[in-house]
């Protein structure tokens, strides 16, 4: 007779568009959890998952019909989800954890916590390369003139400020009328008589858009910003290489942009799911597969949150059972009041699709441009960005971990994950003022300096 299958310790719910607009990321969000949910059977701790469908008549009910034993509740993906459970107070009664950048007039750590990167979360990782490894600290922001532009804007300008840095110039353009987006442009490079009065400009809009408003700049023949763009980038980075859509690498020679999905990085999680993905039909696996994939592995290290516990006391336990997993997305975690925070990979556009930043011949590169000293094109493949030739890479299945302050470098390090969060604080160096001939960039401390995959 064969060995009877394990029970089900533990029981966890996802509340997930799977009709609408969102069918297909919430889709993709229920195959990652499946394969998370194969992989803890095959481990022998098989985890029971009910998923409710956020689009269905009556999931408000089959919310509070969850056995009391469901304590914790993956999602929900949408805003409006989230208010209806917050005016049924349903919050309450359960552990939810959205898998949404904000959780809106919730309040975070107390009504709700979340399992998904946020734009702060974007905001620091440029911030860190700019400000803090490169001695930057004068920003331009040119966004268009909506919502996720101004919301955008205004919490870069606000980190910016609480770093120590300055944003000496902001444009802001309308997305429809393109013939008034050099107008904008010009105005913002007045700041520095002709010149651009910062080191470096914040794009926050889609990628599309952002191809043809970064021309201007080269029409006004400034070719040695620092670019820092959205994690939309990224992502529409990602679409154009599987549909081997070219993209116009000259504007990014010196653009980078941040992300939560790597399907480069070695680590055993990333492996792992997208090999599941793989063997389901799927070939380029995505953050979202990553979040259900992660969210049902995080689940059962969380375990059955004791009923009538505490914000405080949910929060502790997130924390806890955040440190030290094998996230196949960026790496999470939590801060004692609850505050989600995901360490975000950087990246450089290629006409491969984002390329992991390597930030020290990055900076050579920077520095050269400035310089005039290229005389060659931008490069098409990721070894003529560095100065040295990369590393190889380690064996497939080594897990790759956070890189701890103070880490000296190795001599042949494996690729890393982001470090994880850690106050941004401007270094002691020559900012880039808005003159003919900027400043050289600081060196990277070496402990921020990451590797590239060969």
């Amino acid at each position: 007779m064969p060995a009877p299958k394990p029970v089900a310790q533990n029981t966890v719910a996802l509340l997930l568009p799977l009709g609408g607009p969102f069918r297909e990321l919430g889709g993709k969000v229920q195959k990652g959890a499946k394969a998370a949910q194969d992989a803890l059977a095959a481990a022998g701790t098989p985890l029971e998952v009910i998923v409710i469908d956020a689009t269905q008549p009556g999931w408000v009910d089959s919310v509070r019909n969850l056995p009391p034993e469901v304590s914790l509740v993956g999602g929900p993906m949408h805003p409006l989800t989230l208010k209806e459970l917050q005016s049924t107070g349903l919050l309450q009664t359960r552990v939810f954890l959205a898998f949404l950048s904000t959780l809106g007039e919730a309040r975070e750590g107390i009504d709700a916590w979340r399992f998904f990167p946020s734009a702060a979360d974007e905001i620091d990782a440029l911030l860190r390369l700019s400000l803090s490894d490169y001695g930057i600290n004068q920003f331009g922001i040119l966004r268009p003139g909506d919502r996720y532009g101004q919301s955008m804007g205004e919490a870069f300008g606000l980190s910016v400020s609480k770093l120590g840095g300055q944003v000496t110039a902001t444009g802001v353009y309308s997305p429809q009328d393109s013939g008034s987006w050099n107008t904008t442009v010009m105005e913002m490079l007045k700041t520095g008589g002709g010149r651009p009065g910062f080191g470096a400009v914040f794009i926050p809009d889609e990628f599309a858009r952002a191809d043809k408003v970064l021309d201007n700049f080269f029409k006004n023949k400034v070719e040695d910003l620092l670019i820092l763009g959205p994690q939309l980038w990224t992502e529409a980075l990602y679409r154009a290489a599987a549909a081997k859509t070219p993209i116009n690498i000259n504007n990014y020679r010196l653009a980078v942009c941040p992300g939560a999905w790597w399907p480069e990085n070695q680590g055993k999680a990333t492996q792992d799911l997208i090999a599941a993905m793989r063997a389901a039909g799927v070939e380029h696996a995505d953050l979202w597969e990553a979040v259900g994939y992660d969210f049902v592995r995080f689940a059962a290290r969380v375990g059955r949150v004791p009923q009538g516990s505490g914000p405080q006391d949910v929060s502790a336990r997130l924390a806890q059972s955040a440190t030290g997993m094998d996230f196949s997305m960026a790496p999470l975690s939590y801060t004692p009041d609850g505050k989600a925070h995901v360490a975000m990979y950087l990246f450089r556009p290629s006409v491969a699709g984002p390329v992991l930043l390597d930030p020290e011949g990055f900076r050579q590169r920077l520095n050269a441009i400035r310089q005039k000293a290229l005389e060659n094109p931008a490069p098409e493949t990721e070894q003529s960005y560095s100065p040295n030739p990369a590393p190889a890479a380690t064996q497939p299945g080594a897990p790759a971990q956070p890189v701890p302050a103070g880490t000296a470098p190795v001599q042949q390090p494996a690729p890393v994950q982001p470090a994880p969060a850690q106050p941004v604080a401007p270094q002691p160096a020559t900012p880039v003022p808005g003159q003919q001939q900027p400043a050289p960039l600081a060196p990277v401390p070496a402990h921020r300096q990451a590797v590239t995959a060969s």
